[in-house]
């Protein structure tokens, strides 16, 4: 079962994770939010992988969003960001969008 986090949970996720590039990462979750649009937080869970553990963050819900769907898929699609393999990244939380 996915985690439902709200704003406050995922900006002081944001932080620790994210450290230097946080405050740019807040004001683009922001804008996804703002319009309606939800955040899906995946973590790498390839423990062979050295980015173990690693989060990528990716809107959802509407033509704009990354991921044009109403519920995240369990593992992040590849091509996110372009040419990215993905098969590492398991959902974890949402936040906001028809998701939460």
């Amino acid at each position: 079962m996915t985690d439902t986090w709200t704003r406050e949970q995922l900006f002081d996720y944001v932080a620790k994770e994210y450290g230097d590039q946080a405050i740019d990462a807040r004001n683009m979750i922001v804008k996804w939010l703002d319009r309606g649009d939800g955040a899906a937080i995946y973590t790498n869970h390839d423990l062979g992988s050295r980015d173990v553990g690693m989060p990528k963050i990716v809107s959802y819900g509407s033509p704009a969003a990354q991921l044009e769907v109403e519920s995240p898929p369990q593992t992040l699609p590849d091509g996110i960001p372009a040419g990215a393999i993905n098969w590492r990244y398991q959902l974890y939380a949402v936040c906001g969008g028809p998701a939460s």
